[in-house]
């Protein structure tokens, strides 16, 4: 079924006819939501509570209060990319005394490569001229309003894992934030509630359910991760709103914003991260498998 189907009159003339029409209707409203975006997180940062979700990757402003933080392939948060306890950090096979199954290591060198190269040479450079031309709340907003359309996912894996009242909190966080916050572009449920977001992904329900990660596996953009996992990424895919947009185009444009619009918010922390690393490929292999272990056990 269109989405079409979903809008009284939409089968009639109107803006929604094409595509233009639509992304005018589209930026209008983004417009007009994020001239009420400051007004709204100065009321919260009245109260002490505002929150910033910057996810899946960052120096934060001394003054932004409780930052939630939610990762996005390439731009590496340390909290939920597992990289904030790397001061610590102890490889993976000392620690669990499980080798990590890498038949493909050849290949996952070369494309640990071609990722590093891939953000250092155009990622971050568009990062850095995006975040020019961007004000920072406007960015904020924009990293907001994309991880509020991960719900489906975060709900129903939260739901497969049998953790029922993860996905209860899920849901009450995506009426208020899509509602009061403005289609997701503040966090209102955690500034005024304190709900925590819980985020979950198909890969941690397989493993929940004692499904083996399998050999690790270096994804061309997205990084690190195993058989289990590139698997899970793609059931997650259909749960992506983003994914039904009527053209593929629009797909590639949303998915290229929200990359780079919350790389911007995160440019220097992949430089903290990796700047110690003997060997960049087994340090970010081993900390993502290690990482991905105590999530599944969590």
């Amino acid at each position: 079924m269109s989405w079409r189907a979903l809008i009284p009159f939409s089968n009639k003339p109107s803006l929604l006819a094409n595509k233009q029409g639509r992304l005018f209707l589209f930026t209008g409203a983004l417009l007009f939501a994020l001239s009420l975006y400051p007004a709204c997180t100065a009321y919260a940062g009245s109260t002490g509570d505002t929150v910033f979700i910057v996810n899946s990757s960052a120096a934060v402003p001394d003054d932004v209060g409780t930052v939630e933080k939610h990762t996005l392939d390439m731009s590496w948060d340390a909290e939920e990319s597992g990289f904030d306890d790397f001061d610590e950090f102890e490889d993976t096979e000392a620690k669990s005394g499980t080798k990590v199954l890498d038949p493909l290591e050849g290949y996952n060198r070369a494309m640990t490569w071609f990722n590093d190269k891939l953000y250092y040479w155009v990622l971050k450079p568009a990062a850095r001229g995006y975040k020019f031309v961007m004000p920072e709340p406007v960015r904020r907003g924009i990293d907001n309003f994309f991880y509020n359309l991960g719900f489906p996912a975060r709900f129903a894996n939260n739901f497969l894992q049998l953790k029922f009242k993860r996905a209860g909190v899920e849901t009450l966080r995506f009426v208020v934030n899509t509602t009061v916050g403005l289609a997701g572009l503040w966090d209102p449920a955690k500034a005024w509630l304190g709900l925590s977001s819980y985020p979950e992904d198909f890969g941690q329900t397989l493993g929940r359910y004692g499904v083996g990660s399998g050999f690790h596996l270096v994804l061309p953009v997205f990084g690190p991760s195993n058989i289990r996992d590139a698997a899970g990424r793609v059931a997650d895919a259909f749960l992506n709103p983003v994914n039904y947009l009527d053209d593929t185009d629009e797909v590639i444009a949303a998915s290229s914003v929200e990359t780079v619009n919350h790389t911007s918010l995160h440019i220097g922390d992949y430089e903290a991260i990796t700047s110690g690393a003997l060997d960049l490929y087994i340090f970010l292999r081993d900390g993502y498998e290690q990482h991905r272990a105590k999530e599944i056990k969590e």
